[in-house]
């Protein structure tokens, strides 16, 4: 069902699982086999539940995720728990955000409390059409694509050291500039690449995220560069709805990246609450 945030946007919440889910899978797909294999790499689906782990970082919410338990069956007819019971075997912490009001909320928030998982913060959900632009560039920040082909771009080690990630995980997000419906980002200060993002582009909206910097350029306007570039790309190819998230507010807690999505023109859409799995992983 479409809603309306208080801004007049429309969004459907449905399609933003959908989107996100995909947006989750081909980052789990595109990985080098070796790769995946060494470090515990793995998704599987259980109807409607998806869920993505990465073993060689057990604690990692980022990565380590239930995504879809909001589903109306997902509680009801017992995938949401094979999710939980499966990531678990596979010795990681998830976490699992959940679309407020669908029909399977309830439930799923009633079968992970009793599979052990406690409320642990959440996502807040902007949307934006793709109307153009409405603030003026940074300065001094250049914007450029990375072009699939581009050996030694430093896309993946830019947001995997932005992200507080150990220098491996640059292999985890290097072969996205190569996917067909992907377009990746570097912002450059004084034509050193200190930030990176991403956009998945879909027939149902485009979803951004993979924004991360580097310490040398934070507070330069780099992300804030980045969501331009972005929104314009995807109005040029017809894109209706745009999505992110990032986490929801907290009062005392400053946060440069909600306030960048605000200026970009993104509206509050909802807060998918977050629920984590608070016991030990195995092993």
């Amino acid at each position: 069902m479409a809603r309306v945030t208080n801004g007049g946007t429309e969004f459907d919440p449905v399609a933003i699982d959908r989107v996100e889910r995909r947006f989750w899978r081909e980052i789990w797909e595109a990985a080098p086999r070796a790769f995946a294999v060494a470090k515990g790499m793995r998704r599987e689906s259980f109807g409607p539940v998806a869920a993505t782990v990465l073993a060689a970082l057990p604690q990692e919410r980022a990565l380590n995720l239930i995504l879809g338990g909001a589903s109306a069956d997902a509680a009801a007819e017992g995938f949401l728990e094979e999710a939980v019971e499966w990531a678990r075997e596979q010795g990681v912490s998830c976490f699992a955000p959940l679309t407020p009001e669908r029909p399977g909320t309830a439930g799923a928030e009633a079968a992970l409390a009793a599979a052990g998982f406690e409320r642990a913060g959440g996502w807040m959900r902007f949307v934006r059409d793709a109307h153009p632009p409405r603030f003026e560039a940074p300065a001094g920040v250049e914007v450029v694509a990375v072009e699939a082909a581009a050996e030694g771009a430093p896309f993946g080690s830019i947001a995997a050291l932005g992200f507080g990630l150990p220098p491996w995980a640059a292999s985890l997000y290097a072969p996205l500039p190569a996917l067909p419906d992907w377009r990746c980002y570097l912002a450059l200060l004084d034509g050193e690449p200190q930030a990176c993002a991403a956009m998945l582009l879909g027939e149902e909206g485009a979803k951004l995220g993979i924004a991360a910097t580097l310490e040398g350029g934070r507070r330069r306007g780099c992300q804030l560069a980045l969501l331009r570039r972005r929104i314009e790309d995807a109005a040029a190819v017809g894109v209706g709805m745009l999505t992110v998230e990032t986490d929801e507010r907290v009062p005392g807690r400053p946060s440069p990246s909600y306030g960048n999505i605000l200026r970009a023109g993104f509206e509050e859409a909802y807060v998918s609450p977050g629920w984590i799995d608070a016991r030990l992983p195995a092993g």
